[in-house]
């Protein structure tokens, strides 16, 4: 595993775990490809696997039970499944196909597919489920990260961007949100999206090549280089999205070479950010630059079709009601009013107010202390980003008026996607979203 504080100076394997003990598996399925060759490990014990076989391992009275060329097995713990001979390229495709996997764990997007992964899979209990961990070597994962986050359809220098932004987080190791449970991150959008080599091309393959061991740099140190899928023409600063002091190259700065007229400063003032919300600047992530009609084509295959840069959601007073019951456990019977108490350099956020009537009639009021729990809590689906405005209507349902999609720091993906598109290269994308940084190979 990766340790905190530790610029590598080789390539390092790493794991990925790509079934979580909140997934609450007690089985799961796993198909052997035609080729190379792999073999199962267990409590000392080593079996070739039949190329095509199928092996459903299921959780039983604290051991694993499963069927391996034609005979039964039980294992205590830890099954390791790997190729015979260590595999120095991949391809698309090529692994081990398991069925059922989530993808958009506890977002609105959530969906199972069957996703094939190189490398060593590593089964394991936990408690009364099972827990899947793939370990592979880092630049392997890193070319299945960059279509897994965004389509193959995207220009070379967004694949290649998204590359070193992808390996720059990981390398920070900052968050290191799954390490109790023996895993550098997870496969989903809580760390970065990873499908395995199912979506990889050779495109994705060759964004990994060109920048093999690139990473940011900022005072020595990896940058913690977080991103999201639309800033909605805006970044906004790490501190106002996460706790900690400031990072210097995570700052508010317009996603656009010079600054659009319509941002009037500061956005953290409600009728600025009205003004803003209901426009439609000129900006690299921008449906001025790229339609919201074709960006399906250069978005990830899990991604839904919406409206990235501005969008609109009304939610009603019994989805509101069940959502505050629902993640804050509150005892409500109708909603009075949701304001916003703080907002970030973006527009997004920081500090809500929900004023609600309880059971006994009596009036109350929580407050939502951060971006993420304003998002999560106010819809149950997630909502797209906390950079939006409210008005109560009429019918007593409250309509949201917002921009961006995620939290809007970092590399804004569709407007990395609209710089590639007007001929910026990687480097100048990844310095854009960075500023301050410099880009350096370490490995």
């Amino acid at each position: 595993m990766l340790q905190p504080g530790i610029i590598p100076d080789k390539e390092p394997l790493i794991r990925v775990g790509i079934i979580l003990p909140e997934d609450r598996y007690t089985s799961v399925s796993i198909v052997i490809p035609q080729s190379p060759a792999y073999q199962i490990d267990f409590s000392g014990r080593h079996v070739a696997l039949e190329a095509g076989a199928e092996l459903y391992f299921k959780y039983s009275r604290d051991s694993i039970h499963f069927s391996a060329s034609g005979k039964s097995f039980t294992a205590p713990n830890d099954i390791h499944i790997s190729p015979v001979q260590d595999e120095k390229q991949i391809k698309p495709g090529q692994g081990l196909l398991v069925k059922n996997v989530i993808s958009g764990r506890d977002f609105h997007w959530k969906k199972y597919i069957n996703a094939v992964y190189s490398g060593k899979l590593i089964i394991q209990r936990h408690k009364d489920r099972l827990m899947m961990i793939n370990e592979l070597p880092i630049e392997h994962y890193l070319m299945c990260v960059a279509t897994s986050e965004m389509g193959a359809a995207c220009p070379e220098a967004l694949i290649e961007a998204q590359t070193i932004t992808a390996r720059s987080w990981m390398l920070a190791n900052v968050e290191q949100k799954h390490v109790a449970l023996g895993m550098d991150v997870c496969n989903d959008d809580c760390c970065q999206r990873y499908q395995g080599t199912t979506y990889l091309t050779a495109q994705s393959i060759e964004g990994a090549l060109n920048t093999y061991g690139q990473v940011l740099i900022y005072k020595d140190k990896i940058c913690d280089a977080r991103y999201s899928k639309s800033c909605g023409g805006v970044m906004e600063a790490y501190e106002n999205i996460w706790p900690g002091p400031a990072l210097p190259y995570l700052q508010i700065k317009a996603d656009a070479a010079e600054e659009p007229p319509e941002w009037n400063k500061p956005l953290s003032d409600e009728n600025n950010f009205s003004a803003w919300v209901n426009s439609v600047p000129q900006t690299f992530c921008s449906p001025l630059t790229i339609p919201e009609n074709e960006l399906k084509q250069y978005l990830g295959s899990v991604d839904e079709d919406g409206q990235y840069f501005r969008w609109q959601e009304k939610i009603t007073q019994p989805e509101l009601i069940s959502s505050l019951k629902q993640f804050r456990g509150l005892d409500v019977t109708s909603v009075l009013n949701i304001s916003i108490l703080e907002r970030g350099g973006s527009g997004r956020a920081k500090k809500a107010a929900v004023d609600y009537t309880d059971s006994n009639g009596s009036s109350r009021q929580d407050i939502l202390q951060d971006e993420y729990s304003i998002r999560r809590a106010l819809h149950k689906k997630f909502l797209y980003s906390s950079a939006f405005t409210v008005t109560k209507m009429e019918d007593d349902s409250f309509n949201l008026k917002g921009a961006g999609w995620g939290h809007g720091a970092g590399l804004c993906q569709i407007g990395a996607l609209g710089m590639s598109l007007k001929n910026y290269n990687s480097r100048e994308i990844v310095l854009h979203y960075y500023p301050g940084s410099i880009l350096k190979r370490i490995y």
